[in-house]
């Protein structure tokens, strides 16, 4: 991968602590993820695209493991510290 992804694809998984959430809402939270998942592919060189796609992967799983993959009817409560 070249540096900026691997430079974006480090920040991303920095951002995903419940403290950076605190008093933020799940809907916020995925549409910023989401939105930065995008960038992160569309800045991305076509060589790079498997190792980024892979990284990402591994990412979600962090967001699956801190507590933000929560039922759409849950969206719109917000974060707590340990999330």
């Amino acid at each position: 991968m070249r540096d900026a992804a691997t430079i974006a694809l480090g920040e991303l998984h920095r951002a995903i602590g419940a403290e950076f959430w605190q008093g933020k809402t799940y809907r916020q939270f995925w549409a910023w993820f989401n939105a930065r998942c995008i960038e992160i592919v569309g800045a991305a060189d076509m060589d790079d695209l498997d190792a980024v796609g892979s990284a990402l992967l591994e990412v979600r799983d962090a967001v699956e493991a801190n507590g933000f993959m929560v039922a759409s009817d849950r969206l719109d409560e917000t974060i707590e510290a340990d999330a």
